[in-house]
């Protein structure tokens, strides 16, 4: 097979398939908690009208501190966790959370709206509604009974 005409992001997901099928499905979560987090951890879910995003930032005092962008369907978080009291790294006995500058990209579970975004930052949580396009939202059709 020529290598130029491969499709890489194809043969991952091949190898994913593959690895799940022999080790199963438990593998890819348990490998998930070894790898360190590189970014605030975030909850992401959906309700009929909204893909609703919360992610721990906390420390923050300015909304120039940090960047949310939509790139097509992914949101892009970025920005930098500030490291609020100063420790020298010899007397870290646990490290647990994360500081520093970070770039997150999330990918969105349904299609949303690029206009019909909101964000609010409260006490280091980033609350993100972003409204699902109207054209995949259920919507319950009533029935006339006769």
């Amino acid at each position: 097979m020529d290598k130029d005409k491969t499709n890489p992001m194809k043969e991952v997901h091949t190898f994913h398939k593959q690895a799940s099928e022999v080790l199963g499905e438990e593998f890819w979560q348990d490998i998930a908690e070894m790898i360190p987090k590189t970014g605030p951890r975030v909850d992401i879910y959906h309700t009929h009208t909204a893909v609703v995003v919360l992610a721990e930032i906390p420390g923050l005092s300015s909304p120039d501190q940090l960047g949310i962008f939509l790139q097509g369907q992914n949101l892009v978080l970025e920005g930098e966790i500030p490291c609020t009291y100063p420790v020298t790294e010899n007397r870290i006995t646990l490290n647990e959370r994360f500081f520093g500058p970070f770039r997150r990209v999330l990918p969105m579970p349904k299609p949303v709206c690029a206009d019909r975004i909101t964000a609010k930052y409260s006490r280091g949580l980033l609350l993100i509604e972003l409204q699902i396009e109207a054209s995949v939202q259920q919507t319950q059709i009533p029935i006339d009974f006769t």
